[in-house]
């Protein structure tokens, strides 16, 4: 069972990366539809990048304190336990869910779960709230609640409306990973999946039927006591997602993050290039550095979340950002002289990043992602 989880989420996964990136938890399958077909035809991907979809299965495993993390695959969701009960961050999909659900009364008998922390509105990530639903409130950014106002929604990994219908088709979500496998775009059986009408497209309604609607809602930042326990809310600004939660468990001087800054590329170490889709999710490179540097700005020892196998430092998260700033100067100092986007993706090598994972990959990628942000947003 554990390998036939494992394989079945790897298949209906996001194949984003800055984070999204796509898995859409235990309940998909290895193949897609090849992008901008939708016809159902199989469709053979390459091999995804070592290492995204590992550990394999589902386990509950101890961080720190009463702190802790469930898996599904590479996919995680935070625990804090309390004499009062659970808070959870995030619940992946209403499998996921069910099964964790199980797996807490075992191991935290008698303590229901009181609060579940959105993270952002992503499915990959905040599907299955429905399951604690009877004992828990749902907390979210105010953001959370205006992506979920019956418009299309705002996604990663340059998944967008392109024919501007308000709906979500299969074509929409596939043709960015027909160019960039594994890293952008989505399988069409994650819009498949949630067509309850059988019109062959997603509506923003049916697309947020297993994401439950925040009870509680913040703007920039929130203070939970709750269990003896204190936990500061805290949204860094727009970068993967325009509604992101981080966690600060402060007791225990914990951050837990989700898709910001660690994506699903991310697994040992924080040293991996950023997919760079959308580009860089419709954020300004301005917007990312200042969320880098907000939580470089919380007082915690460790940061874990919901990618990433390791827990990481404050340091690796400044590297993160430095990364970005690098990034941008040598893109706005190209473009200041002239360049081309061609001459650019020839000549700037990024050479203090040229052992970072995906640097063959994605190097290109990112100069352009780039390019077009700072043209966008001047």
């Amino acid at each position: 069972m554990r390998g036939r989880n494992l394989t079945r989420m790897a298949l209906g996964m996001l194949l984003l990366a800055c984070c999204v990136r796509l898995a859409a938890g235990a309940d998909a399958t290895v193949t897609r539809t090849p992008a901008g077909n939708g016809n159902g035809a199989a469709a053979r991907l390459p091999p995804p990048p070592p290492g995204m979809f590992v550990p394999p299965g589902r386990a509950i495993t101890h961080v720190k304190g009463d702190v802790y993390r469930a898996n599904n695959g590479g996919w995680y969701v935070g625990i804090l336990d309390t004499p009062e009960g659970l808070l959870l961050v995030d619940t992946l999909s209403v499998p996921f869910a069910t099964w964790l659900k199980d797996e807490l009364a075992k191991k935290f008998p008698g303590k229901p779960v009181k609060y579940v922390v959105l993270s952002h509105s992503h499915w990959d990530h905040t599907e299955g709230g429905k399951v604690f639903a009877d004992t828990a409130k749902f907390i979210a950014q105010e953001g959370f609640l205006r992506n979920m106002d019956g418009r299309y929604p705002a996604l990663p990994g340059d998944i967008v409306d392109r024919n501007s219908d308000g709906y979500l088709d299969v074509p929409e979500f596939e043709q960015p990973s027909q160019l960039r496998p594994w890293y952008c775009g989505a399988g069409g059986n994650t819009v498949s999946s949630k067509d309850r009408n059988g019109d062959g497209r997603a509506s923003p309604e049916e697309f947020f039927a297993d994401t439950p609607r925040p009870d509680i809602v913040y703007a920039s930042r929130m203070t939970l006591r709750f269990g003896g326990k204190t936990i500061d809310l805290v949204f860094p600004g727009k970068n993967h997602a325009n509604d992101g939660t981080a966690v600060l468990f402060r007791d225990e001087r914990v951050l837990f993050t989700v898709d910001f800054p660690a994506d699903a590329l991310v697994q040992g170490s924080m040293r991996s290039l950023p997919s760079a889709c959308g580009p860089f999710d419709g954020h300004s490179m301005d917007e990312w550095i200042k969320s880098y540097r907000t939580l470089e700005s919380l007082d915690f020892d460790i940061s874990v979340g919901g990618h990433g196998t390791a827990p990481f430092t404050k340091q690796d998260l400044a590297e993160g950002r430095l990364f970005m700033e690098y990034l941008k100067r040598e893109v706005e100092g190209a473009m200041s002289r002239g360049m081309t986007l061609e001459q650019m993706k020839k000549t700037l090598m990024l050479e203090p990043y040229r052992e970072w994972r995906h640097y063959e990959q994605l190097r290109e990628w990112n100069i352009q992602a780039a390019y077009d942000n700072l043209k966008t947003y001047k």
